[in-house]
């Protein structure tokens, strides 16, 4: 088996010569030493091009050995590749498989990308980041790798439901739901950070949620890998073939979806895209979902490119949305996570995660009550004085408990009287 000729910058398994000695591996099934620490790209895909093609698209071919993936239907494509189902036939599950698009303008840069989408996603084990399973070659020479089928909707899709008044999407997503559904989102994006990899194309469209509620960050093939410095976290970074290749740069090149990018991201600003340009999408992404209405909406491609480079200040969702009904806390969570002054956002996703979950409490059942025995000001998000209660109030509360442990003493003395 052997790749297209249009790979052929990549080497086989019976041409070494282009291949320097720490980039060869035992076709033997014994990796050499360097399998220890993460192989370059060559050295990767003549590892796998060694290995029995799994993968088949009619149950009727004659395979030997019978391969594992019974291909399905198409779930969905683009540019460089597509998302199939298929049948996993030795763990007897449905699965999802990415494959690579053959093309005559295929790169050696677009097959490390490629694998180095499979690499990160496999090595970010969060539960709001979908499983990958295994990589693998195609028969034809391009690779794929497989991870985890998720049957449910897309953020977007929930976001337009309602918009348009959907009655049960409404009902299961009042402002509580959507808060916590984007902790978990938040969540995900926090291991994300600490393993020191930025995803870059936060979206609605890149966020599924399953059919059990389950939320899984999707698309990580524009994810950038940085060196981390959160101090907090104790994770050891991501290693891809680009790294292990010396190709971890981009040139200054614009990646993503304008309409959810940060300033520095929209301006190719390679140097400065860190964990906070992720924030800034999350920003994006959060004045969305609370407010059903897009930040940048202009027509064009340009139009929203131009926008996202010159932002006019963080994001006001009492100007976005007038009428919109959400607390004066998501509206500062909102504020921080958009700044345009990097050195302004929260410095990664677990900052702006502690915020949500402070807002999910403050709606909670006697969440009033939790607010007034902590005292004002105390542990609010980004400093809340919008929230506090009169005195007067703390002063009903008060009473209200007195009245009640008044009453359960009096209970208890005619019981045990």
């Amino acid at each position: 088996m052997r790749r297209p000729d249009s790979t052929r910058i990549i080497g086989s398994a019976g041409d070494t010569s282009r291949l320097s000695p720490t980039d060869t591996a035992d076709f033997e099934g014994k990796p050499p030493p360097a399998f220890l620490e993460t192989m370059n790209l060559e050295g990767l895909l003549n590892h796998l091009e060694d290995a029995t093609p799994s993968i088949i698209a009619d149950i009727s071919e004659d395979q030997t050995p019978p391969a594992r993936y019974l291909i399905g239907q198409e779930l969905g494509s683009g540019s460089i590749g597509q998302v199939i189902e298929a049948r996993d036939q030795h763990l007897g599950r449905q699965v999802a498989i990415k494959i690579l698009h053959d093309g005559e303008g295929l790169s050696r840069d677009g097959i490390a990308r490629f694998v180095a989408e499979a690499q990160i996603t496999a090595q970010l084990e969060h539960p709001s980041v979908v499983p990958v399973h295994e990589i693998g070659i195609m028969p034809g020479g391009m690779p794929y790798f497989s991870m985890k089928l998720v049957k449910g909707r897309s953020l977007d899709d929930i976001i337009n439901h309602l918009r348009v008044g959907d009655q049960e999407v409404t009902r299961n997503y009042n402002q509580l739901a959507r808060l916590r559904l984007f902790q978990r989102i938040c969540q995900g994006m926090a291991y994300a950070h600490a393993k020191g990899v930025v995803h870059r194309d936060l979206k609605p469209q890149n966020i599924l949620v399953g059919e059990f509620g389950e939320v899984q960050i999707m698309d990580w093939g524009l994810a950038k890998t940085v060196k981390s410095s959160l101090p907090e976290y104790d994770e050891d970074p991501v290693s891809t073939v680009r790294t292990a290749s010396g190709m971890n740069t981009f040139g200054g090149a614009i990646a993503g979806t304008p309409a959810y990018m940060s300033p520095e991201q929209a301006r190719g600003d390679f140097l400065h895209i860190g964990p906070a340009s992720d924030v800034f999408a999350l920003g994006l992404v959060l004045a969305e979902f609370m407010t059903l209405t897009r930040v940048y909406r202009q027509p064009t491609f340009q139009a929203s490119l131009e926008a996202a480079r010159n932002p006019e200040g963080e994001v006001d969702l009492r100007k976005l949305a007038p009428r919109a009904s959400f607390s004066n806390g998501v509206d500062r969570v909102v504020r921080k996570a958009t700044q345009p002054d990097i050195g302004e956002r929260y410095r990664h996703a677990g900052e702006m995660s502690s915020d949500i979950a402070k807002l999910i409490e403050d709606q909670l059942p006697n969440s009033s009550i939790k607010r007034s025995l902590r005292g004002p000001d105390q542990d609010d998000p980004v400093g809340s004085p919008d929230d506090v209660r009169p005195p007067l109030v703390y002063a009903a509360y008060g009473a209200a408990g007195l009245l009640a442990v008044q009453a359960l003493a009096a209970m208890l003395w005619h019981v045990l009287g």
